[in-house]
Protein backbone atom coordinates (compact mmCIF):
# COMPACT_ATOMS: atom_id res chain seq x y z
CA UNK A 1 0.00 0.00 0.00
CA UNK A 2 1.21 3.33 -0.85
CA UNK A 3 0.11 5.08 2.69
CA UNK A 4 1.40 2.17 4.52
CA UNK A 5 4.95 1.72 5.67
CA UNK A 6 6.59 -0.31 7.86
CA UNK A 7 10.12 1.30 10.37
CA UNK A 8 12.92 -0.17 9.71
CA UNK A 9 16.62 1.23 9.91
CA UNK A 10 19.51 1.17 7.03
CA UNK A 11 21.90 -1.53 6.83
CA UNK A 12 24.34 -1.29 9.32
CA UNK A 13 22.71 1.87 11.22
CA UNK A 14 22.76 0.04 14.83
CA UNK A 15 26.50 0.33 14.37
CA UNK A 16 26.00 4.20 14.14
CA UNK A 17 25.46 7.01 16.74
CA UNK A 18 22.50 8.61 15.43
CA UNK A 19 20.33 6.64 12.64
CA UNK A 20 17.72 8.72 11.22
CA UNK A 21 15.20 7.24 8.97
CA UNK A 22 12.69 8.86 7.52
CA UNK A 23 9.38 7.48 6.75
CA UNK A 24 7.20 10.20 5.67
CA UNK A 25 9.51 12.95 4.72
CA UNK A 26 8.51 15.39 1.93
CA UNK A 27 5.73 13.36 0.15
CA UNK A 28 3.95 15.01 -2.74
CA UNK A 29 0.62 14.38 -0.80
CA UNK A 30 1.46 14.85 2.59
CA UNK A 31 3.36 17.94 2.71
CA UNK A 32 2.30 18.77 6.41
CA UNK A 33 3.98 16.44 8.42
CA UNK A 34 8.10 14.83 8.46
CA UNK A 35 7.90 11.65 10.52
CA UNK A 36 11.49 10.05 11.51
CA UNK A 37 12.69 6.41 12.96
CA UNK A 38 15.19 7.66 15.21
CA UNK A 39 17.73 5.29 16.41
CA UNK A 40 19.92 6.48 19.26
CA UNK A 41 23.10 4.51 20.32
CA UNK A 42 24.33 4.66 23.99
CA UNK A 43 27.13 7.15 23.58
CA UNK A 44 25.53 9.18 21.17
CA UNK A 45 26.41 13.09 20.54
CA UNK A 46 24.06 15.64 21.74
CA UNK A 47 21.66 16.62 18.38
CA UNK A 48 19.58 19.75 18.48
CA UNK A 49 16.32 20.38 18.42
CA UNK A 50 16.20 23.75 18.09
CA UNK A 51 14.05 25.52 15.10
CA UNK A 52 12.34 28.54 14.51
CA UNK A 53 9.60 27.40 12.13
CA UNK A 54 9.30 23.94 13.34
CA UNK A 55 7.47 22.23 16.34
CA UNK A 56 7.99 18.86 16.99
CA UNK A 57 6.77 15.43 18.92
CA UNK A 58 9.25 13.23 20.64
CA UNK A 59 7.89 9.50 20.98
CA UNK A 60 10.07 6.72 22.78
CA UNK A 61 9.23 3.65 21.84
CA UNK A 62 11.71 1.98 23.55
CA UNK A 63 15.18 2.12 25.36
CA UNK A 64 15.62 5.91 27.21
CA UNK A 65 17.00 9.11 26.29
CA UNK A 66 17.59 12.27 27.86
CA UNK A 67 16.58 16.14 26.80
CA UNK A 68 18.37 19.11 27.83
CA UNK A 69 17.66 22.83 27.87
CA UNK A 70 20.31 25.19 29.33
CA UNK A 71 20.39 23.76 33.30
CA UNK A 72 16.78 22.04 32.62
CA UNK A 73 16.83 18.00 32.38
CA UNK A 74 14.35 15.06 32.02
CA UNK A 75 14.75 11.89 31.02
CA UNK A 76 12.29 9.76 28.47
CA UNK A 77 11.51 6.04 29.03
CA UNK A 78 9.07 3.90 26.69
CA UNK A 79 6.12 5.29 26.15
CA UNK A 80 7.16 8.98 27.38
CA UNK A 81 6.78 11.71 25.08
CA UNK A 82 7.75 15.43 24.55
CA UNK A 83 6.25 18.27 23.10
CA UNK A 84 9.15 20.37 21.54
CA UNK A 85 7.78 23.70 20.72
CA UNK A 86 9.60 26.00 18.31
CA UNK A 87 12.14 28.50 19.06
CA UNK A 88 13.31 26.13 22.23
CA UNK A 89 17.13 25.17 22.67
CA UNK A 90 16.44 21.36 23.18
CA UNK A 91 19.04 18.73 23.07
CA UNK A 92 18.42 15.18 23.04
CA UNK A 93 21.41 12.50 24.14
CA UNK A 94 21.83 9.55 24.70
CA UNK A 95 21.72 7.52 27.83
CA UNK A 96 23.48 4.05 29.42
CA UNK A 97 20.73 2.30 26.81
CA UNK A 98 20.01 2.48 23.23
CA UNK A 99 17.13 3.89 22.32
CA UNK A 100 14.15 3.77 19.73
CA UNK A 101 11.87 6.65 18.95
CA UNK A 102 9.63 8.83 16.56
CA UNK A 103 10.49 12.38 15.80
CA UNK A 104 7.32 14.23 14.24
CA UNK A 105 8.36 17.41 13.11
CA UNK A 106 5.70 19.87 11.81
CA UNK A 107 6.66 23.09 9.94
CA UNK A 108 4.89 26.48 11.93
CA UNK A 109 4.46 29.25 9.95
CA UNK A 110 3.37 32.04 12.63
CA UNK A 111 5.17 34.80 13.49
CA UNK A 112 3.77 34.98 16.91
CA UNK A 113 5.47 33.96 19.97
CA UNK A 114 4.49 30.03 20.42
CA UNK A 115 1.91 29.30 23.15
CA UNK A 116 4.08 27.13 25.17
CA UNK A 117 7.69 29.10 24.77
CA UNK A 118 7.99 29.73 28.68
CA UNK A 119 6.92 26.16 29.78
CA UNK A 120 9.27 24.07 31.94
CA UNK A 121 10.37 20.70 30.39
CA UNK A 122 8.75 19.06 33.04
CA UNK A 123 5.89 20.48 31.84
CA UNK A 124 5.80 19.31 28.45
CA UNK A 125 7.17 15.93 29.14
CA UNK A 126 3.79 13.29 29.33
CA UNK A 127 3.59 9.32 29.58
CA UNK A 128 0.89 6.85 28.24
CA UNK A 129 -1.07 5.70 31.12
CA UNK A 130 -3.28 2.38 30.48
CA UNK A 131 -5.55 4.40 33.52
CA UNK A 132 -6.28 7.33 31.66
CA UNK A 133 -7.85 6.07 28.66
CA UNK A 134 -11.61 7.95 28.18
CA UNK A 135 -14.21 7.18 25.62
CA UNK A 136 -13.93 9.02 22.22
CA UNK A 137 -16.49 11.08 21.63
CA UNK A 138 -15.79 13.39 18.48
CA UNK A 139 -16.78 10.20 15.91
CA UNK A 140 -19.14 7.30 16.11
CA UNK A 141 -17.28 3.81 16.05
CA UNK A 142 -18.90 1.31 14.90
CA UNK A 143 -18.95 -1.82 17.58
CA UNK A 144 -17.48 -0.77 21.07
CA UNK A 145 -16.52 3.18 21.16
CA UNK A 146 -12.18 3.69 20.93
CA UNK A 147 -11.04 4.86 24.03
CA UNK A 148 -8.44 7.77 23.47
CA UNK A 149 -5.29 9.87 25.71
CA UNK A 150 -4.61 13.20 24.73
CA UNK A 151 -0.94 13.26 24.83
CA UNK A 152 -0.48 17.35 22.93
CA UNK A 153 -3.06 19.74 21.44
CA UNK A 154 -3.51 23.62 21.24
CA UNK A 155 -4.51 22.97 24.85
CA UNK A 156 -0.67 22.76 26.12
CA UNK A 157 0.74 25.14 23.60
CA UNK A 158 1.20 23.20 20.32
CA UNK A 159 -0.03 25.54 17.40
CA UNK A 160 -0.52 22.46 14.30
CA UNK A 161 0.06 19.06 16.13
CA UNK A 162 -3.17 17.04 17.76
CA UNK A 163 -1.74 13.67 18.95
CA UNK A 164 -3.02 10.95 20.62
CA UNK A 165 -3.23 7.34 21.84
CA UNK A 166 -6.13 5.22 20.62
CA UNK A 167 -7.41 2.19 21.90
CA UNK A 168 -8.98 0.16 19.27
CA UNK A 169 -11.55 -3.14 20.83
CA UNK A 170 -11.98 -6.12 18.54
CA UNK A 171 -14.77 -5.71 16.35
CA UNK A 172 -14.47 -2.25 16.25
CA UNK A 173 -13.49 0.19 13.86
CA UNK A 174 -14.62 3.41 12.00
CA UNK A 175 -16.69 3.21 8.67
CA UNK A 176 -15.98 4.90 5.73
CA UNK A 177 -14.94 8.87 6.58
CA UNK A 178 -12.67 11.69 5.36
CA UNK A 179 -10.43 14.23 7.84
CA UNK A 180 -9.90 18.21 6.58
CA UNK A 181 -6.27 17.33 7.64
CA UNK A 182 -3.77 14.83 7.25
CA UNK A 183 -3.94 11.62 9.68
CA UNK A 184 -1.38 9.21 10.53
CA UNK A 185 -1.37 6.30 12.37
CA UNK A 186 1.78 4.28 14.30
CA UNK A 187 0.80 0.75 15.53
CA UNK A 188 2.36 0.69 18.66
CA UNK A 189 0.29 -2.88 19.77
CA UNK A 190 -1.71 -5.30 17.54
CA UNK A 191 -3.17 -5.06 14.02
CA UNK A 192 -5.52 -2.69 12.21
CA UNK A 193 -7.26 -3.87 8.67
CA UNK A 194 -7.49 -0.59 6.81
CA UNK A 195 -9.09 0.76 3.58
CA UNK A 196 -7.75 3.62 1.97
CA UNK A 197 -9.74 5.13 -1.28
CA UNK A 198 -9.73 1.21 -3.50
CA UNK A 199 -6.17 0.00 -1.42
CA UNK A 200 -6.94 -1.91 1.33
CA UNK A 201 -4.54 -4.08 3.62
CA UNK A 202 -3.18 -5.02 7.61
CA UNK A 203 -1.17 -3.00 9.74
CA UNK A 204 0.81 -4.89 12.38
CA UNK A 205 2.96 -3.56 15.28
CA UNK A 206 5.73 -1.21 13.73
CA UNK A 207 3.64 -0.03 10.50
CA UNK A 208 2.71 3.76 9.92
CA UNK A 209 -0.14 4.55 7.89
CA UNK A 210 -0.84 8.12 6.39
CA UNK A 211 -4.49 9.51 5.37
CA UNK A 212 -4.07 11.90 3.65
CA UNK A 213 -6.87 14.99 4.12
CA UNK A 214 -9.61 13.83 1.72
CA UNK A 215 -9.27 10.31 1.00
CA UNK A 216 -11.98 8.45 2.11
CA UNK A 217 -11.00 5.57 4.49
CA UNK A 218 -11.69 3.29 7.26
CA UNK A 219 -10.25 0.89 9.35
CA UNK A 220 -10.95 -1.86 12.30
CA UNK A 221 -9.90 -4.59 14.61
CA UNK A 222 -10.71 -7.75 13.42
CA UNK A 223 -8.66 -9.33 16.03
CA UNK A 224 -8.95 -11.22 19.24
CA UNK A 225 -7.43 -8.59 20.68
CA UNK A 226 -6.92 -4.43 21.78
CA UNK A 227 -4.79 -2.68 19.23
CA UNK A 228 -3.00 -0.01 19.92
CA UNK A 229 -2.54 3.24 17.70
CA UNK A 230 -0.45 6.67 18.44
CA UNK A 231 -2.37 8.69 16.33
CA UNK A 232 -1.60 12.11 14.47
CA UNK A 233 -3.19 15.00 13.34
CA UNK A 234 -2.17 17.99 11.59
CA UNK A 235 -3.42 20.67 11.87
CA UNK A 236 -5.44 20.81 14.47
CA UNK A 237 -8.84 21.94 13.36
CA UNK A 238 -10.25 25.08 14.26
CA UNK A 239 -11.80 24.91 17.38
CA UNK A 240 -15.75 23.99 16.62
CA UNK A 241 -15.01 22.60 13.28
CA UNK A 242 -15.70 19.19 12.72
CA UNK A 243 -13.12 17.15 12.52
CA UNK A 244 -14.45 13.57 10.38
CA UNK A 245 -17.37 13.75 7.75
CA UNK A 246 -18.60 9.93 7.51
CA UNK A 247 -19.35 8.81 4.30
CA UNK A 248 -22.86 6.75 2.60
CA UNK A 249 -22.00 5.44 -0.96
CA UNK A 250 -25.49 4.39 -0.80
CA UNK A 251 -27.66 7.66 -0.44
Amino acid sequence: MRYVQKLKLDVGAEDAPEARTSVFGSLSAIGTCRIDHVLLSAPASPVGLHSQTVERLIYVLAGAISLKEGADFVRLEANDFLFVPRSRAIIIMGTDSAARLLDIQVPISYERSSPAADKALSDLKGRVDENAFAVHTAHAAEGRAFETQALIDRKIGSESIKAFISLVHPGSGMGLHVHPFDQFYYVLQGELSVLLGFDSGRMSEGDLVAFPAGLIHSNSNDGASPTLLLTINVPEVPVGTRGAYSIDLNS
